[in-house]
């Protein structure tokens, strides 16, 4: 998650996951004070989805170290795969501090493959927040029992995902899924992850992946209940840039770990570093704005 800030401020904040560094650049921190304000923090997605986790985790911690303790409000503003809230964050947003905004990949990726529905430009704001995440994709008990026993014995099954876009960050998953030979069919158009979820729980798809967030809070009580088995995870870089098992989930193999057992080599080519670009760009540089 990244969040930004139509603003030249920046204020400094610290917590145990990240350290955010905000500067005043007219005004020194003891010169500010918010008491009795508000700032709105726009998510664009719909709630329940890991960005709307993680707003709502950072949103009291940044009331609590601000200058007058102001309140911080989480307002989720969904549609068109998040472009709809950047349009309104760059269009209409004040430029005065009182609200900042979220993006993840799923609004990275169309900016950066020019979706025709991008109305904004990331140098027209300034970061205030930036954090790293990860993913875990699972399937429903059954599918999930007989991927356990050899994934192969999967790869002719007909795969359905709630999707928000092709140029969202699903993105991820589908290109890791196509790369594995799996039969994957997406819906496009929803609104958010915690809404691909949902449809899960509910039997209209059998595959679905989640934010690491999403998935600690969401997923988990269904893994405890038996009816969603984790079958990856997208792991996460080391110092060298290798991709290795992520600590949150150290049980669970990576998506290279899932090639290397299906295809007996280590993913390479154009294919490969296509998604380790998106990964890099989605998963390793999340924030806020």
């Amino acid at each position: 998650m990244t969040v930004f800030i139509k603003i030249n401020i920046k204020l400094f904040l610290s917590t145990l996951i990240v350290c955010i560094l905000f500067t005043f650049s007219h005004q020194s921190l003891a010169e500010v004070d918010l008491n009795g304000k508000s700032i709105k923090w726009v998510v664009p997605f719909s709630e329940g989805g890991g960005a709307d986790v993680l707003a709502r985790f950072y949103a009291p911690l940044l009331s609590q170290n601000l200058p007058g303790n102001p309140n911080v409000e989480v307002i989720n503003m969904p549609g068109a795969g998040s472009t709809k809230g950047a349009n309104w964050f760059s269009a209409q947003a004040p430029t005065d501090g009182s609200v900042i905004f979220s993006t993840s990949g799923s609004t990275q990726f169309p900016f950066l493959l020019d979706d025709p529905r991008v109305k904004y430009d990331y140098k027209d704001w300034e970061v205030i927040l930036a954090s790293s995440t990860g993913g875990v994709a699972y399937l429903p008990k059954e599918l999930g029992a007989l991927w356990n026993k050899d994934p192969k014995l999967t790869l002719n099954e007909n795969y359905t995902y709630a999707s928000q876009g092709p140029t969202r960050l699903d993105l991820v998953p589908l290109l890791a899924w196509s790369m594995l030979g799996m039969n994957v069919d997406p819906i496009f158009g929803i609104k958010g992850r915690a809404d691909g979820r949902l449809m899960f729980e509910q039997g209209y798809v059998n595959i679905d992946y989640q934010t690491s967030s999403s998935f600690l809070s969401k997923v988990t009580p269904l893994v405890q209940r038996g009816t969603a088995i984790p079958i990856m995870t997208w792991g996460i870089l080391d110092d060298n840039g290798d991709i290795i098992r992520d600590p949150n989930f150290p049980d669970i193999p990576t998506f290279r770990e899932v090639y290397m057992q299906i295809h007996s080599k280590e993913p390479s080519g154009s294919d490969w570093n296509a998604w380790k670009a998106f990964f890099i760009a989605g998963f390793s540089t999340h924030g806020c704005h």
